[in-house]
């Protein structure tokens, strides 16, 4: 099965609006959209609070997988 997955890096600066402890999980809202990011550094994640405003570095993928089509 051809195919093939894109990334990019992406930096935002953002306002945290949610925290998960749970999951470890925290909601960003940035200037273009929302994302859920999960912090696995747990002494960075007790730093995170809602309402702090962040920098974030992530990388943002697409796979895509291309196959031929079955004839009717």
């Amino acid at each position: 099965m051809p195919g093939g997955a894109v990334g990019r890096q992406v930096i935002i600066v953002a306002d945290v609006v949610a925290v998960d402890p749970a999951n470890q999980i925290v909601t960003l809202k940035g200037p273009n959209q929302t994302v859920d990011l999960r912090i696995a550094d747990q002494e960075q994640f007790k730093l995170t609070a809602k309402g702090d405003q962040v920098e974030a570095k992530f990388t943002q993928a697409l796979a895509v997988a291309v196959e031929p089509a079955t004839r009717k």
